[in-house]
């Protein structure tokens, strides 16, 4: 049975969250015309869509459970409102979609075995929710991302650079990154002001000219994180684990945190007190 692990935000030796079993029955690929009707009902399910099948470019409100998604385009189609559970999506391409208010529940988005993932560069991923999803280097890179959430995922190697996770354009924004593993994920040039990363595994993840303002980053792993510019005013790092936080380059004005974690900070720029 093939089976898919998450781990734990902090715990260095990793721990199982969850197992979830993803093992989908062998079945043929669904025809274009079954498919054809299953989205003109706004449900699709146990399913094969193979590469062949063509997506329609509008399939709001839809409900899809327990399918595989084989190389799908999915490429500027507007899927609002879409709600996909137990779903696995091999080398997919969500790029320059809609998927605002969706919500994924226990789906795949990376294949181990090829070591293959899923795009979705320059897609709107505004409130879009996912939990105790796999996003291993899924490619996220200039979403607009305001409201997202992510709970309980595998990310690790996400990249979100150049993300918008703001409100217009405009300094306000919001997002939520609760439990999840984002170890090497990239983060580079976004504004996260205020967002909620609480109990997330951070380690080695880049945050060059990005700002994490205001931001919960309490019990966060954030070991070897690289923030050249990175903007932490006000941020919550209490119970956090970090060993390169240098305020020579990171602005730690306001940051709450800790005696054993100040000390810390301390040290990294070489004073040592007894």
């Amino acid at each position: 049975m093939a089976t898919l692990l998450f781990y734990g935000a902090l715990d260095t030796t990793p721990q199982p969250i969850r197992v979830l079993d993803v093992t989908q029955p062998e079945r043929a690929a669904i025809s274009q015309q079954r498919f054809d009707a299953g989205i003109a009902a706004g449900a699709l399910r146990d399913a094969h869509v193979a590469q062949s099948i063509v997506w329609p470019q509008d399939a709001s409100a839809l409900e899809v459970r327990n399918v595989t998604f084989d190389r799908t385009s999915f490429r500027q189609a507007v899927l609002t409102d879409a709600h996909f559970i137990d779903c696995r999506f091999t080398e997919c391409s969500f790029r320059s979609s809609d998927l605002s208010d969706g919500h994924f529940e226990r789906c795949q988005f990376y294949d181990g075995d090829a070591q293959v993932n899923c795009d979705f560069s320059y897609a709107v991923l505004r409130n879009c929710r996912f939990e105790t999803c796999d996003l291993t280097t899924a490619v996220c890179t200039r979403t607009r991302s305001f409201g997202i959430e992510l709970r309980r995922c595998q990310a690790s190697g996400i990249d979100f650079s150049l993300a918008d996770f703001s409100l217009s354009a405009g300094d306000f924004a919001t997002a939520t990154f609760n439990e999840c593993n984002l170890a090497y994920a990239d983060f580079s040039k976004t504004v996260l002001t205020g967002a909620v990363f609480s109990g997330s595994r951070l380690s080695h993840s880049l945050w060059n000219d990005a700002s994490l303002k205001d931001a919960d980053l309490s019990g966060c792993d954030l070991d070897n994180i690289e923030a050249r510019g990175l903007d932490l005013r006000g941020a919550d790092l209490r119970d956090a684990r970090f060993n390169r936080l240098d305020p020579r380059e990171i602005d730690l004005t306001g940051v709450r945190m800790d005696a054993e974690q100040g000390l810390e900070v301390l040290r990294t720029i070489g004073i040592q007190i007894d």
